[in-house]
């Protein structure tokens, strides 16, 4: 399938899902505030340790970060003409099949997507081979949005 020049895909990776709740939150917060819709499509749950996180800190957002539908479908998603960005984490083979399924309806509609493919770091694939057999340009990690240097290029 030919990737349409509205979606956009980053990676990420993570070591536990406490690991994927404390970096994804910062980034959840600051996109909430500039209004993009974001939805989770993660293959464990991490709604649980995302609550327990934000019952200990004093976050502005707080309200809104537990309202996003943790698990919902696709087709529900397309209420708005906002940006769309989708975090999906878990093994390489439920990141693969959710990005076809987002892709496939995204696929004639003209709104922004971002999809950003969070994977397990514990899987036997090194992050440089993820990176290059996806084509990753950028990364996220906990100082946000990054264009990946020549460290973790082949």
């Amino acid at each position: 399938m030919k990737l349409r020049k509205y979606i956009h895909k980053l990676c990420c990776f993570y070591a536990s899902d406490w690991h994927l709740t404390v970096m994804l939150l910062p980034y959840i917060n600051s996109k909430i505030e500039e209004n993009s819709s974001i939805y989770m499509k993660c293959e464990n749950d991490i709604e649980e340790k995302m609550t327990v996180l934000l019952n200990k800190l004093d976050i502005k957002n707080k309200r809104n970060i537990m309202n996003i539908n943790w698990n919902n479908k696709v087709q529900e998603d397309d209420n708005d003409n906002n940006e769309k960005i989708y975090i999906v984490s878990g093994k390489n083979s439920y990141i693969e099949n959710t990005n076809k399924i987002i892709e496939q309806y995204y696929e004639n509609k003209d709104v922004p997507v971002k999809i950003i493919n969070c994977y397990e770091i514990t899987e036997e694939k090194n992050l440089k081979e993820i990176i290059k057999e996806n084509g990753y340009t950028q990364i996220l990690n906990t100082r946000g949005e990054n264009n990946i240097d020549n460290k973790f290029k082949m």
